[in-house]
């Protein structure tokens, strides 16, 4: 897989991410659990640029830098492959957070959905044991993505394909039995909706866009759900990596 290049004066940032993401992903070859760590960290990682990107008046620069530093913090301490996989879960969900808010830009309906999202997180973060909390922080970072992504449909042509993806989160969600399987669902489903956010942010980026689909379906033929979370939280990173290229090289 090559470089993905950009122009913008965050380039140099972004080369090196990916850079560190394709050879952590081969210092790990054959071990599923070290990879979902690297693909789930480098995903947080990059979703935090996104945030601060688009944080032009710095609105949000020290939520964001706390996140950052919370991060940087857990996966210092972080001991078990589960507490990694937690800390690296919440950072998505609370990266997704923000950007809802920035997308959002103040709509009273957005911002109650996005208030909402975050009580249902807390309730559950009280009880749950690391795996549940997992899947809760990508469940609830599900219907943020999906808000943004009715948010920039502006047209309307990607209104069939978002609520199909909404169908199959709530169809999964109903079948999954355990909390991995419950992860694994809106997993996939965050990686199917920002399909559409790339796409409906820059239609040049599509070709990419599919290129990365494919492979995610490709990958998706084994049964292992660690590989499957492998496939899926590698698939976030490279989406969101692409975003992140293209917001590098339009906004100043």
């Amino acid at each position: 897989m090559p470089y993905p290049l950009g122009q913008g004066k965050s380039g140099p940032l972004l080369m090196e991410l990916w850079r560190r993401y394709l050879e952590q992903l081969a210092e790990h070859e054959g071990n599923p659990e070290e990879q979902i760590a690297v693909g789930s960290q480098k995903a947080a990682e990059v979703l935090g640029f996104l945030t601060w990107k688009l944080d032009r008046e710095g609105r949000y620069r020290h939520l964001i830098e706390q996140r950052q530093f919370l991060f940087a913090e857990g996966i210092r301490r972080a001991v078990s492959f589960e507490d990694r996989l937690l800390t690296a879960t919440f950072t998505i969900y609370n990266h997704t957070n923000t950007l809802a808010h920035q997308f959002s830009a103040g709509i009273p309906s957005a911002e109650k959905l996005i208030r909402d999202v975050d009580e249902q997180v807390k309730q559950v973060v009280q009880e749950a044991d690391p795996v549940e909390r997992s899947a809760a922080a990508i469940r609830a970072a599900f219907p943020l993505l999906s808000l943004m992504t009715l948010l920039l449909n502006r047209g309307g042509g990607a209104t069939s394909a978002i609520r199909t993806i909404e169908d199959r989160f709530a169809k999964g969600a109903g079948q999954a039995s355990t909390s991995w399987e419950h992860l694994v669902n809106a997993l996939y489903r965050c990686v199917e909706i920002l399909q559409l956010i790339v796409s409906l942010s820059e239609p040049a980026l599509k070709d990419q866009v599919l290129q990365i689909a494919a492979r995610f379906q490709e990958e998706d033929q084994c049964r292992d759900l660690r590989l499957k979370l492998r496939n899926g939280f590698c698939r976030l990173f490279e989406l969101s990596h692409l975003l992140a290229i293209h917001l590098d090289d339009t906004i100043p």
